[in-house]
């Protein structure tokens, strides 16, 4: 019930008052639902956790284990704990993990943040832990992790979990989903755009793999419903040197917790490329 009338509310101002419809649909999409933390009790190695400069506050960054470095990246609305599965795999294979709230993201300083701003998050926690040996991102992790990649990150592999192809793409789905009329959400797309002077097009993530040489993972759910599978297959197939792994039954999260997964995709951070793995379908 109050979902409906929500979206009856935000459609309504839709159409009445387009720029404010188009400002109230920003402060929505670019305000991350903080999440509760989760998923510690899945890590047996003992961890350090730190603070790092950024911006006008401060990430939250926890590291494990020793060794090549491994930079865990999560999701929107989520924090590092969601990905503390591939923790205790990676440390047994000789890595240190190394993760991190987004900024306005579970024990990170803001309220607000985008793309951009996590982008450059990622790169600086990256070059604080680097150099790195690979990069293990879940679903807004991937473009954030790709584009972190395009502007000077430097790891040796990358796996990305469940990617979107497009960010606009998906928040126009998600706008449409609240009631927003087509109309108020391209207005915010062009709001964004010329405040972050961006060219939407241009940071795809399947555009941003086409200039990566090193190996990547794609893995995505055939029963995603958060994130479709097709994005996955597009950024499989724009990069060089892609192998997409397709799983079912799993969805959006469910493979960050399956066990058979994490080991595939911790045999390709440890270059230990299984047949299994290569007959990804």
């Amino acid at each position: 019930m109050i979902a409906r009338v929500r979206k009856l509310a935000f459609r309504s101002v839709g159409y009445a008052m387009p720029d404010l419809a188009a400002r109230w649909f920003e402060a929505v999409l670019l305000t991350p639902r903080r999440a509760p933390e989760t998923g510690s009790a899945r890590t047996r190695t003992p961890g350090e956790s730190s603070r790092l400069p950024y911006g006008n506050g401060w990430l939250a960054v926890r590291s494990w284990g020793e060794g090549p470095a491994v930079l865990l990246i999560h999701g929107w609305g989520a924090t590092a704990a969601s990905l503390h599965a591939f923790v205790d795999p990676l440390v047994a294979r000789g890595f240190r993990v190394v993760a991190y709230d987004h900024p306005a993201h579970g024990n990170s300083d803001g309220m607000r943040t985008n793309l951009i701003e996590c982008a450059g998050a990622a790169l600086q926690v990256g070059r604080a832990a680097g150099p790195l040996h690979a990069i293990v991102a879940h679903s807004f992790g991937g473009p954030t992790a790709a584009m972190a990649l395009r502007y000077g990150l430097a790891a040796s592999r990358v796996a990305l979990l469940a990617p979107p192809a497009s960010i606009m793409e998906l928040s126009m789905d998600l706008g449409l989903a609240l009631g927003f009329p087509r109309h108020v959400i391209e207005r915010m797309a062009e709001r964004l755009a010329q405040r972050f002077r961006v060219d939407w097009s241009e940071i795809r993530t399947d555009r941003l793999v086409r200039e990566l040489s090193l190996p990547l993972l794609v893995v995505h759910d055939a029963d995603d419903r958060t994130v479709p599978h097709r994005d996955g297959v597009a950024v499989a197939r724009a990069a060089r040197r892609a192998t997409l792994l397709t799983t079912r039954g799993l969805g959006h999260q469910g493979i960050l917790g399956d066990a058979t997964l994490i080991e595939r995709v911790v045999g390709f951070v440890a270059e230990d490329d299984s047949p299994l793995l290569a007959r990804a379908v």
